[in-house]
């Protein structure tokens, strides 16, 4: 990880009106490991009692932007909240463990394809202990500045960033943990096309996690099938199937559970990673 510090003046005090029009004439100028750059921004120390504490996310962008060399990409840009820092966290952790219990019960039923996938979760998973984390919610400018009342106090953000569009879709199925080189156009048709289709024939649905970290519960079988298209750094995750095929290989009682925690809680998990791996970062110092 490369780290590479700058320092510079943070606005102070300013008011809805001119913070609203300068977002908008800045917003609309700058229109399997992360390489991140960090940046600290610093605060004058004449404002650093007095202003911090009203400052949100969007007034640390507008300060961001004029030091940028390139234009962001705020369709993978990001924001982290203190209060989601050590909860997705603990929840990768929780997913790990939970997941060793569906191994054993597949590994007991013979699954074979079932055990394989999951034990490759399971190593994806422990392999992003310490990746940097995102908060699985719009906080680019062009959302702040929509709605600048529902910006978040910068008191109470860790850091705000934007990745590099990337050039691949990650899927989290059957096959393992896979990138696949994303071409204009795509869909989850020819996403699936271009794996193995056979990984997905007991597979009724998945989560589409887009790059802006919202969750999509889509239908990829037959009788569900939904249009869906992708966009670059986006992650899936099939949906286990919680009626037939792996829990009727599952002898243990309450195994069920584990299933539905990792179906309900592996998306909000990818949901919290960054949408690229060469990023830019920022933070108050």
């Amino acid at each position: 990880m490369r780290t590479i510090t700058t320092r510079s003046g943070f606005m102070a005090r300013i008011s809805p009106a001119v913070r609203f029009a300068a977002t908008v004439l800045l917003v609309s100028a700058a229109s399997f490991s992360v390489m991140l750059k960090s940046h600290s921004t610093l605060l004058p120390q004449a404002h650093a009692d007095t202003a911090f504490s009203e400052l949100t996310l969007a007034d640390a962008w507008l300060e961001t932007l004029p030091q940028l060399a390139e234009p962001v990409s705020w369709s993978h840009a990001y924001g982290l909240l203190a209060k989601d820092q050590q909860h997705f966290q603990q929840e990768r952790r929780y997913l790990i463990e939970e997941l060793n219990t569906l191994i054993i019960s597949t590994q007991v039923a013979g699954n074979i394809s079932y055990r394989q996938a999951l034990v490759a979760w399971q190593e994806a998973l422990r392999g992003l202990e310490h990746q940097p984390l995102r908060s699985p919610e719009r906080l680019d400018l062009p959302k702040l500045g929509a709605n600048l009342r529902e910006a978040p106090l910068l008191s109470r953000v860790v850091n705000w960033g934007a990745c590099e569009i990337p050039t691949w879709v990650e899927v989290w199925g059957l096959q393992g943990v896979t990138r696949i080189a994303w071409q204009p156009g795509m869909t989850l048709d020819t996403l699936i096309h271009d794996l193995t289709p056979r990984d997905f024939t007991s597979i009724d649905y998945v989560h589409l996690i887009t790059p802006q970290g919202e969750v999509i519960h889509r239908g990829i079988a037959a009788w569900n099938h939904e249009e869906t298209p992708l966009a670059p750094g986006s992650r899936i995750a099939i949906e286990l199937p919680n009626r037939q095929g792996l829990r009727g290989a599952l002898p243990f009682p309450g195994v069920t559970h584990e299933l539905d925690i990792i179906n309900q809680r592996l998306p909000g998990v990818l949901a919290a990673q960054l949408p690229g791996d060469q990023c830019s970062q920022w933070q108050v110092q």
